[in-house]
């Protein structure tokens, strides 16, 4: 982030959660987290607040910092989805962001999580791995800075860690899945676009 980006993010915050409702009550039986244009029917679809004053008349998705609580009381979704999001938080803030997502699942509900997979772009680096994705890159160093700067990322993932951090914070049934493969078929809502890079994750709240 450069400086003034920062102090516009934080503001933006500061208004957007002003303005809204501390607990939004909701019919819909699922929630995705950071859904950038991905909208989806039958979710609270939450992603940051507008950055621009003439997208928030435009905008489908409900604003949100992810830093914060969820806006929801507790054991209200049947699952939750998310993808490529927790590599946007610090470790500490992606650790209470999965705090929050347990606490607004019903017990035994799916969270389908995935990330961009460091075990993938380790691959490409050693030249275990070649696809349309990573041959774009002309030096493998700048897939690194994709997964590691790009985008304003600010942690990394592998399986090792996502699954140890998802049951510390009590989530069980931990499995690394595939692309479009898991078991609620509502929450297959992975990107074709990602299916090269991405570490697909399921577990039980």
């Amino acid at each position: 982030y450069k400086p003034k980006k920062v102090i516009k993010m934080d503001l933006v915050s500061l208004i957007g959660g002003m303005l809204s409702p501390k607990i939004r009550k909701s019919s819909k039986k699922y929630i995705q987290i950071g859904c950038g244009n991905n909208i989806q029917e039958n979710f609270e679809n939450l992603d940051f607040y507008p950055m621009k004053l003439r997208e928030i008349f435009k905008s489908k998705h409900i604003g949100h910092d992810l830093r914060k609580p969820l806006p929801y009381e507790s054991k209200k979704f049947e699952g939750a989805f998310s993808e490529h999001t927790l590599e946007h938080l610090y470790y500490d803030e992606a650790i209470n962001l999965l705090k929050e997502i347990k606490r607004v699942l019903k017990s035994g509900s799916i969270f389908r999580c995935t990330v961009p997979d460091l075990k993938k772009y380790n691959d490409f680096y050693n030249g275990n791995i070649r696809n349309e994705f990573f041959d774009k890159f002309i030096y493998k160093a700048q897939a690194f800075f994709n997964l590691t700067q790009n985008y304003q990322h600010k942690s990394i993932w592998d399986y090792e860690i996502l699954s140890e951090k998802l049951t510390e914070v009590g989530f069980t049934d931990v499995c690394e899945k595939k692309y479009k493969d898991g078991e609620n078929s509502n929450l297959l809502l992975d990107l074709e676009f990602r299916r090269s890079e991405t570490l697909y994750i399921e577990c039980k709240s």
